[in-house]
């Protein structure tokens, strides 16, 4: 259900603001999946989500793989994932590489966190 409520939403909101497009968009809409979309749009507004958040609603009616299940695979590393995460590299060879870059940034960020100069601050020296 959330997918196709992605899906409507970016078919709304991908068109130009106050244009007959986005117009026609909006009325093609029932009225529980206007409320559903614009409840989404709101959620984007206040910060609640972000448009990442979105596209990955969308993806999960695709059947394809998730940033969130990339990386619970990564984090797990277990040998019947790696294999579905392997066949993943091989049919999503782009979005893959996405997920590899930004998990790999996101894994540095936290490694360079946790050590920091202040980390080893007021020390004795034996311990640095």
């Amino acid at each position: 259900m959330n997918a196709r409520i992605a899906e409507l939403h970016s078919k709304v909101f991908s068109t130009p603001r106050n244009s007959p497009e986005r117009e026609q968009a909006i009325n093609s809409l029932s009225d529980s999946e206007r409320e559903a979309v614009f409840n989404l749009e709101k959620d984007y507004m206040l910060g609640r989500i972000t448009r990442q958040d979105i596209a990955e609603m969308k993806q999960e009616g695709n059947e394809t793989m998730t940033y969130a299940q990339y990386k619970k695979i990564m984090d797990n590393d277990c040998k019947g994932q790696l294999r579905e995460l392997s066949q993943f590299a091989k049919e999503n060879r782009e979005l893959y590489r996405q997920y590899s870059d930004r998990y790999g940034k996101e894994r540095e960020a936290e490694r360079k966190s946790r050590f920091t100069e202040s980390t080893f601050k007021n020390k004795p020296f034996s311990i640095r």
